[in-house]
């Protein structure tokens, strides 16, 4: 029976001296573009070597063989290697977080290698050209990235971009996978241009006839043209992003209207495990920069805005129909039922009447409310009451009134919940978390008139933490909010990032929020617990940003279109059709790959 010749993607590769290359090939290179790429990452920062970084991966794609026994785990151990180099940080909130990095970072390895072997698939087995195959498998793998396993997206090429607004104007295309896609598109046609790191063209022998004159022509304006493909595109990617940041919004340039809202940034570190007298020192402080910030405005502000948890009295609210059983708030909490759930919107009211500003802050929320069939008690041996405990947010306007509250959807796992506690209980015991939040049911726009014209509704809508993070959920709040005819005018983002001791992950965080206010072509702030605090435009750019690790107020001049929102962006209204795209096309390559490896069982074993 006649057998196809073996390639390195086959069960036994062929040796390396077939390629000219050594076993050692793939992890240099593996390892360089790791190095490379890292490098456009912050700390380090040097953002453009995000565009030809994935070059040295990409090169590999179009080697005729991968040489060495075990190439794909040198390309593991390169992205395993990469992934510690970008996240680091992760290690920083608890002593237990070195095993979460060292768990994510190997999870997070594994996609260089699938990336270089579904791309050559795409290029070997399907005749795609590389510059197509590499950048809608990269496009695919980092949907997927930011699905599995709760998600985690932070970390990508696009996001290396976040200080160049006009290179990342594609994001209200496709979201920032448009970004990376251009991206990856660029490193290929780099890959190209330089035939000797792909070594994919086959120099005339000694016996060969040397080329006519016409064919070296032709081959001297191709090279040029693939010489020159790669400076078109930047050039034509930047010329987009310039026209694309100047017609955002149709402003009136005579008498702008302007949402003015403080920041309120504290220094306080993290603590797992909260005191009495830590929860009043950071209300103090609180209150005091809000003061401040009054004091020292000369306008009116609009919202004053509190990062994430902050506010340290937690708001108790009664679920629907719930009437607590006599007696149980004055055991837990020495006073009435009626006086627990009065006392913190009692507290907010008296806070805004003081500073005479609307204020949104960062809470602990809890639903008292009676169990449900099957629901274990709060309390096993007493009365029969359930509390579900959010993550949360809470606005009050000028009057005192409470307008709407916001429960983070998107939980973090061993953050803020321990997945699978009720099968493997040991689970508790390697968190240092002691409950679980409820994730939130939805998004909210809430509405608060500016104080400099009372008959423009401006629309906040926050999110929490890490929700920045995750295009999709971002995406899918403000297209919803759109459908509701709730179009937000401002994200509002509240986090604690303390945890992380002014690391890579602030510059992190601040960059995915830029890329969330391109995509929605909505304005965001950030309050953050030692920052980064934040105002972004809506076209990206960074309009002011606090010092890390310091107690300070940011004054954001929110500029806002006349007659509200806009239409949405086509990456709201459509989502992800691109690198939904991207992902479906790598599954049809790791169809075709996995029958070409079946086949070759099959022969080997014939």
């Amino acid at each position: 029976m006649s057998q196809r010749p073996r390639t390195a993607d086959d069960a036994e590769p062929q040796p390396a001296a077939t390629t000219g290359r050594s076993a050692w090939a793939v992890l240099q290179w593996g390892l360089a573009g790791a190095v490379v790429t890292y490098l456009a990452h912050p700390p380090v920062g040097w953002s453009l070597l995000g565009w030809i970084g994935p070059a040295a991966w990409i090169a590999m794609i179009a080697w005729p063989e991968l040489p060495g026994r075990r190439p794909y785990r040198a390309l593991w151990i390169a992205g395993l290697v990469y992934w510690l180099l970008t996240i680091a940080w992760l290690r920083l909130p608890s002593p237990y977080n070195w095993g979460a990095l060292a768990f994510v970072t190997s999870y997070l390895g594994l996609y260089l290698p699938v990336f270089v072997g579904l791309s050559r698939v795409a290029v070997h087995r399907l005749r795609l050209p590389l510059w197509l195959a590499a950048p809608v498998v990269w496009t695919g793998l980092e949907l997927a990235r930011a699905h599995l396993l709760t998600g985690f997206l932070m970390g990508s090429l696009a996001e290396t971009q976040y200080r160049w607004p006009q290179l990342i104007q594609f994001a209200t295309i496709g979201g920032e996978y448009a970004v990376t896609f251009v991206m990856l598109l660029f490193a290929s046609l780099v890959v190209l241009a330089v035939p000797a790191a792909a070594s994919n063209s086959q120099q005339a022998g000694p016996d060969e006839a040397p080329a006519s004159p016409r064919r070296n022509g032709r081959a001297v304006i191709r090279h040029a043209w693939r010489m020159a493909c790669p400076a078109v595109l930047l050039a034509t990617v930047f010329l987009y992003g310039e026209w694309a940041t100047r017609s955002v919004f149709q402003l009136d340039s005579n008498a702008p209207q302007i949402a003015r809202i403080a920041l309120i940034q504290s220094d306080m570190l993290a603590d797992w495990k909260g005191t009495r007298q830590r929860d009043e020192d950071v209300m103090l402080q609180q209150a005091d920069l809000s003061r401040n910030a009054v004091r020292e405005n000369g306008e009116p502000l609009d919202l004053i805005v509190w990062p994430e948890t902050m506010f340290r009295m937690p708001l108790n609210q009664r679920g629907d129909g719930y009437q607590p059983p006599a007696g149980l708030f004055q055991d837990l909490f020495g006073a009435s039922a009626a006086e627990v759930f009065a006392s913190t919107p009692n507290y907010l009211a008296a806070m805004v009447t003081e500073l005479q500003a609307a204020v949104l802050v960062g809470v602990d929320r809890r639903v008292w409310r009676d169990p449900v069939d099957g629901e274990p008690p709060l309390f096993a041996d007493g009365p029969a009451v359930a509390v579900d405990s959010f993550n949360s947010s809470v606005m009050v306007d000028r009057t005192g009134r409470i307008v709407g509250t916001y429960d983070k959807m998107h939980l973090l796992p061993f953050g803020e919940y321990v997945p699978l506690v009720r099968w493997i209980p040991l689970l508790r015991k390697i968190t240092p978390i002691t409950g679980g939040a409820v994730a939130g049911a939805g998004p909210v726009a809430l509405p608060l008139p500016l104080a400099s014209d009372p008959r423009r509704i401006v629309r906040y809508a926050p999110n929490i933490c890490y929700e920045t993070a995750v295009p999709h959920l971002i995406r899918r709040q403000v297209a919803e909010l759109h459908d509701r005819g709730e179009a937000p005018d401002v994200l509002v983002n509240l986090t604690n990032d303390a945890w992380y001791w002014g690391s890579a992950e602030l510059d992190m965080h601040l960059a995915a929020a830029v890329l969330r206010a391109v995509e929605t072509r909505t304005p965001v702030v950030i309050a953050a617990n030692r920052g980064l605090s934040a105002h972004i435009s809506a076209e990206g750019r960074i309009v002011g940003v606090t010092p890390r690790d310091t107690s300070t107020t940011l004054i954001a001049d929110v500029r806002l279109p006349r007659y509200g929102p806009g239409l949405p962006t086509l990456y709201v209204r459509y989502g992800d059709w691109l690198p939904g795209a991207c992902l479906l096309c790598c599954m049809v390559f790791a169809i075709v790959g996995w029958r070409e490896r079946r086949a070759a069982k099959r022969v080997a074993v014939a």
